[in-house]
């Protein structure tokens, strides 16, 4: 009979402290860890569900108006420093560069330091113009886009996460493999400027 019991008392132990892993348990409430993670993810879902709702606005838009819109200004900024790259780890998955749609009455290169404060929380110096890639729409809930690509270093600041993802540094070998296949483009074409060995224009802070 003790032996029963010593079985029950070691199973119930058990279910405790398997209740006590899978949940944060406070005097009066018993809350999931995934509930909590959910609440923590809800501004980032949010926000893409959003995103996903103005592009197919536009796309139907564009629809209507026999796809005569033009594609969305974009910008991507590449900043490496001693091999490793400055890139934002997206929800859903994969590597992205800092950068993002161009504001009203913004120019290419003040998006490329604004979006990267909101995105990284660096202080960016942008110093050359590397080029631009091409992402033409292949479904209703992305937009075609041309994005503007930077090359910049970084000034001040410290990395932080933003609502599009945690800021980091990864090295060549790792982002080859997880970058965003969306940004593939904006990678090569600058693996293509760093073969050349020479800035393709030099930026000018004052351009437009």
């Amino acid at each position: 009979m003790r032996s029963v019991r010593t079985v029950m008392l070691a199973e119930n132990q058990h279910n405790v402290r398997s209740l006590r892993d899978s949940c944060m348990i406070t005097p009066n409430l018993i809350v999931s860890r995934d509930a909590i993670s959910m609440s923590r993810n809800c501004p980032s879902l949010l926000y893409r569900l959003l995103k996903r709702s103005v592009s197919i606005f536009f796309n139907i838009l564009n629809f209507l108006l026999a796809g005569n819109l033009p594609p969305f200004g974009c910008v991507a900024v590449v900043v490496q420093d001693q091999g490793r790259y400055l890139v934002v780890e997206r929800p859903e998955g994969g590597l992205v560069f800092p950068g993002g749609f161009m504001r009203w009455k913004e120019n290419p290169a003040q998006t490329a330091l604004r979006e990267c404060m909101e995105e990284t929380g660096l202080e960016l110096k942008v110093d050359d113009l590397i080029g631009y890639s091409s992402n033409v729409s292949n479904r209703i809930t992305r937009m075609s886009t041309l994005t503007i690509i930077f090359y910049a270093e970084v000034v001040s600041g410290e990395l932080k996460a933003s609502i599009e993802g945690p800021a980091t540094w990864r090295d060549e070998a790792e982002l080859l493999v997880k970058i965003h296949p969306l940004q593939r483009g904006v990678f090569n074409r600058y693996l293509r400027y760093r073969e050349q060995g020479r800035h393709v224009k030099r930026f000018q802070g004052n351009s437009e």
